[in-house]
């Protein structure tokens, strides 16, 4: 660097707040936690006796079609093997993926809640009051 450039350099900005840690760690072991929930939780659904559930098309085991290069064969076989003899199922991934999405959600709109009531007040110290409207 030359020394016109440390004219030009901005300072670091200090944040007015402090994100405590804690909520770190709650977002890192809720992102974990929820798929591992909704593994088990889809795996309920399918033991379930109920039968508009458990259709023949999603109690199929996954399976990818060969596409004749051998290399890839290879590594395609070793996958049709592992989720056979593992009774991986496609419905358990499709119920998977559904039961995720809702616990993020979910997760999201209780956010939104707390943040609505604890968070900072909309209008800081230099917004201007929003207009009376008369009818």
């Amino acid at each position: 660097m030359g020394f016109s450039a440390q004219k030009y350099r901005r300072e670091q900005e200090v944040r007015p707040w402090k994100i405590n840690p804690i909520w770190r760690g709650i977002g890192c072991v809720l992102i974990l936690l929820i798929p591992i929930m909704s593994w088990f939780a889809a795996t309920l659904v399918l033991q379930s006796d109920q039968q508009i559930i458990r259709s023949a098309s999603l109690m199929k085991p996954i399976s990818i079609r060969y596409i004749g290069i051998l290399e890839v064969d290879q590594v395609i076989g070793a996958f049709n093997r592992y989720t056979v003899t593992h009774n991986l199922l496609i419905g358990q991934f499709y119920f998977t993926l559904i039961l995720m999405v809702m616990g993020f959600g979910i997760l999201s709109v209780m956010y939104a809640i707390m943040y609505r009531v604890a968070g900072p007040p909309r209008y800081g110290p230099f917004d201007v009051p929003p207009d009376i409207m008369r009818r």
